[in-house]
């Protein structure tokens, strides 16, 4: 049911993006492009407010290709103004692919004994793919910077918003030695995984099923100019899943499971312009 509304919803995203096309046949133009950069995530591995736990620990990388339509053919009709949405908004697809490992950091994974051993012993790994879109803000006008008809504006600075339907598969796993050699090296064996997470004291706390969620994204980024006909990309956003079984764990009644997974992807791209 969730499955046949994700599609639904990226088909509506798509739909609006072919609508926009089709209205703007006489001022449009198109840019293709890839993104690559490192994603920092913020999941129920580790502990809230640890720096190595939610920013400088579990990273991974993403890589993606977007596109780009502006609603003002700017290449070759910069002078005739259109309109202040058309040259200060455009809107971006994107497919991408971003996979990370994950481990418990912080001041309880730190601690002797047999709690800081099963958290040190349990990591994980998760592999997303998004598709969606996002619509940007741009503070310079689209139309002066894209035409290259001032030759000091160099920068492109830009907020964006979006939606993504994004498909997960997380991996779990743990070293952790309960003195029973049938069950070594089986995360789902009671007094593996810290309480929490152990589904035999609290079921659907943790699972490696692949699923498919929606997000939201909001980025700061610019464009800067390399040619005539190209720019680069440097951007960083703001990821919020709606589902909290992202990394494969879910310690619904634990106080301190508060958010859903979330990420941070900071990425350089390369833009090319094609009209």
């Amino acid at each position: 049911m969730f499955l046949a509304k994700s599609i639904k919803i990226s088909a509506s995203i798509l739909f609006l993006i072919l609508s926009l096309n089709l209205n703007a046949q006489s001022e449009k133009s198109h840019e293709i492009g890839i993104i690559l950069g490192s994603a920092s995530f913020t999941t129920d591995y580790g502990v809230r407010n640890n720096f190595k736990a939610n920013v400088g620990g579990n990273v991974g990388m993403g890589i993606g290709v977007i596109y780009y339509l502006n609603f003002t053919d700017y290449r070759y009709r910069w002078n005739q103004r259109t309109s202040y949405f058309a040259e200060h908004f455009r809107v971006r697809a994107e497919a991408s692919y971003m996979s990370a490992k994950l481990e418990h950091f912080g001041e309880y994974a730190e601690k002797p004994g047999q709690w800081g051993d099963r958290l040190r012993a349990h990591t994980g790994k998760t592999y997303l793919v998004n598709l969606g879109a996002q619509m940007e803000f741009h503070l310079v006008d689209i139309v002066d910077f894209g035409s290259r008809r001032i030759p000091d504006l160099h920068w492109s600075p830009y907020i964006s918003a979006g939606a993504f339907v994004d498909y997960y598969k997380p991996s779990i796993t743990s070293t952790y030695d309960t003195g029973d050699p049938e069950t070594a090296g089986d995360w789902t064996a009671p007094g593996v995984l810290f309480p929490k997470w152990d589904n035999n004291l609290n079921p659907g706390a943790s699972k490696d099923d692949p699923g498919i969620t929606m997000s939201a994204t909001l980025g700061i980024g610019t464009r800067y100019k390399l040619g005539e006909y190209s720019d680069l990309l440097i951007e960083s956003r703001w990821q919020y899943f709606f589902s909290n079984y992202v990394d494969g764990l879910n310690a619904k009644d634990d106080p301190a499971n508060k958010f859903n997974d979330w990420l941070l992807w900071v990425h350089v791209g390369y833009i090319y312009y094609l009209n």
